[in-house]
């Protein structure tokens, strides 16, 4: 597992205006460096998503050009990533459209 950092660095939590019922963009993005082997896994809020939710993710590797896939979706608040190269540094992004209730 790599090393991920502390949720209160890593995670940001963007949400819309809560006075209409319009779909509202919710994501979660941060770092991860991948380890030895070129893998990291993602923690987040086991409630930060319900299962089955159609989610979109975005994965890049910083300072590079390495390949960065999404290795197995969001299952109990976490999902991993894989590099072709150990030790690189993967910005994500993990987001869904939600309609919002007052």
């Amino acid at each position: 597992m790599a090393r991920v950092l502390p949720v209160g660095r890593t995670l940001a939590a963007m949400h819309g205006p809560h006075e209409t019922n319009q779909p509202v963009d919710v994501s979660f993005h941060g770092e991860v460096w991948t380890d030895a082997r070129g893998r990291a896994i993602v923690s987040l809020p086991e409630d930060a998503y319900p299962p089955r939710a159609d989610l979109e993710y975005a994965v890049h590797a910083i300072g590079g050009e390495d390949v960065v896939r999404v290795t197995s979706e969001l299952s109990q608040g976490r999902f991993s990533i894989a590099t072709d190269e150990p030790h690189v540094k993967v910005a994500w992004r993990i987001s869904r459209r939600k309609e919002e209730s007052q």
